[in-house]
């Protein structure tokens, strides 16, 4: 059996209903809605075996709703850093990321900070000496920790 497209809103639903009930058929109705004639039929047919006209309610996830949306939302501007794992409690992951993709925070990896050794601390402290104090370093003292400056 083919996959189904998109199902009819109710509303959409109850005037083929009614002009099925008016006398039309179905050509009349599909043309007057601008609907295939096979949709028609099964709408009609769908009614008239099962007497109800609304879409079924299909089993699967929760949907969230707007209240958990703005929880997990709030969640997460407290702490960047969470994981959509631990976020989701009654929900999957992808539905978390999903929901924070929509509400505009998309998931990033922060950039590592590079390890600054001594080494690249007395580096950047004689460039900054040289630029914009003319100093120029002699040395610099491990054992006190003192930095000695040439005037």
């Amino acid at each position: 059996m083919a996959p189904k497209g998109k199902e009819l809103f109710e509303d959409l639903k109850k005037i083929i209903f009614n002009l099925h009930k008016n006398g039309l058929g179905y050509m009349l109705i599909s043309k007057r809605i601008h609907i295939c004639v096979n949709t028609v039929a099964e709408v009609i047919q769908k009614y008239e075996a099962t007497g109800w006209l609304t879409n079924k309610h299909r089993p699967g996830c929760p949907i969230l709703t707007a209240r958990n949306i703005r929880h997990i939302q709030r969640r997460v501007m407290d702490d960047m850093r969470r994981t959509a794992s631990s976020l989701a409690q009654e929900v999957s992951s992808q539905t978390v990321r999903r929901s924070l993709n929509q509400c505009g925070l998309h998931g990033r990896i922060p950039r590592r900070k590079p390890l600054l050794t001594t080494r690249h601390n007395i580096s950047i402290l004689h460039s900054f000496a040289e630029t914009y104090y003319k100093f120029r370093l002699i040395s610099f003292d491990y054992q006190s920790n003192g930095v000695h400056i040439l005037l």
